[in-house]
């Protein structure tokens, strides 16, 4: 079976689910995994899908033929990972430009790989202040000092008055 990453943005509208799921039946795909959210007046959909080789080609092509989403498709492997330990990284507070800059940007420098990552806004519950929550795994190397990365966060946490935790995470992650 082949690896297939497609990606489908369009208007939101009933049924977008049932008819991207229809045709990748159809040609003998399995959904493994998959991520599909509204943003403002769109949906979005992220999945990997495996097919089989003869069936591809055809998916793609009936894939991009639909008329009001924009489709991509890109193929993919089984990726090995080398062991390291997952953490998770949590961070809310007010809604300021740069803060997933900021923590992805320090993130790189620690070599810290993203597996997954969301943001939403969400409401304060007594005065309506806009709030940005963020939820992180990431993987951390054995050489890394955790002590060091939690010092490191509390220290973004005060710069961009939110708060950040790092807890282990029950996030797994396939090895080779």
């Amino acid at each position: 079976m082949n690896s297939l990453i497609i990606s489908a943005i369009g208007s939101d509208r009933t049924g977008i689910v049932s008819e991207l799921t229809e045709i990748i039946t159809k040609h003998g795909g399995n959904i493994e995994e998959s991520r599909m959210t509204r943003l403002e007046s769109d949906f979005t959909i992220i999945m990997l899908v495996k097919v089989d080789p003869k069936w591809k080609e055809s998916l793609v092509v009936v894939l991009q033929g639909i008329k009001d989403l924009i489709i991509t498709t890109k193929s993919t492997e089984f990726n090995t990972v080398i062991s390291s330990e997952n953490y998770q990284i949590s961070l809310n507070g007010a809604d300021n430009e740069g803060i997933v800059n900021v923590l992805s940007k320090y993130l790189t420098e620690k070599s810290m790989n993203i597996l997954d990552m969301e943001t939403y806004i969400s409401n304060a519950p007594i005065t309506g202040t806009p709030l940005f929550n963020l939820m992180a795994i990431t993987t951390i190397s054995e050489e890394t000092n955790l002590a060091d990365i939690q010092s490191d966060l509390t220290l973004i946490a005060q710069k961009l008055g939110v708060d950040i935790s790092i807890n282990q995470s029950e996030h797994v992650v396939e090895t080779a």
